[in-house]
């Protein structure tokens, strides 16, 4: 990794879930937020934001396990990335499509019209609603736990608590992305330093 590809994993630790507090604050608080308009585009767009900066903390959740861990715990960590990856990409498709449908309708009923034809095209619900989303969370949970390490455990107690409230209700948003910062704050600092560029050999004498 580059020094700036390593600013950006550990910058991710916190952006991603301070991106869904604002999302799920301007859900919670901001009139309009759940018809067209402003609200909606621009919570949407926290949201986008904070799922992708998902994927990047999944990231440098792998490599700070390649680094520290046995080899069964890598295998797990690259099993579990590759899972959470699949969740980032639902949720991100469910981002899009929901801009979209913000930019596209006039007013509420149109919204909901327009949800309505985008889900009942066949394998859209569970591929970008109801199922493959939660593998982002499983494959975190999992991430966490191949980390291992000292300090791991609160972590992994505060994403499950986090998760939870989200599930319970999605009014729950903002508590659950302050879950998900008191969980990887700490842990942005785990993430591997650049490596340094191997010395260069002096090529080898010429006998003869």
């Amino acid at each position: 990794m580059t020094d700036r590809a390593v600013r950006l994993t550990r910058f991710s630790y916190v952006a991603a879930p301070a991106l869904l507090v604002v999302y799920g604050s301007i859900r919670l608080l901001v009139e309009g937020s759940r018809e067209p308009g402003a609200a909606w585009i621009t919570g949407h767009f926290a949201f986008l934001g904070g799922v992708l900066f998902f994927g990047v903390l999944c990231g440098g959740l792998r490599r700070s396990t390649l680094v520290a861990a046995g080899s069964v715990r890598r295998r797990v960590a690259w099993a579990a990335w590759a899972v959470a990856l699949a969740g980032v990409g639902a949720a991100a498709a469910q981002a899009l499509i929901d801009l979209y449908v913000g930019f596209r309708a006039a007013d509420k009923p149109e919204m909901s019209e327009l949800f309505t034809r985008v889900q009942d095209v066949p394998g859209v619900l569970p591929v970008v609603y109801t199922v493959v989303p939660l593998f982002l969370y499983l494959g975190m949970i999992a991430l966490l736990a191949a980390l291992g390490g000292p300090g791991v455990v609160r972590p992994l107690v505060l994403f499950v608590l986090g998760t939870v409230a989200i599930a319970a209700n999605l009014d729950f948003l903002p508590l659950g992305g302050l879950c998900y910062l008191l969980a990887f704050a700490p842990l942005r600092h785990r993430v591997p330093a650049p490596r340094t560029p191997d010395a260069v050999l002096p090529a080898p004498a010429r006998v003869g």
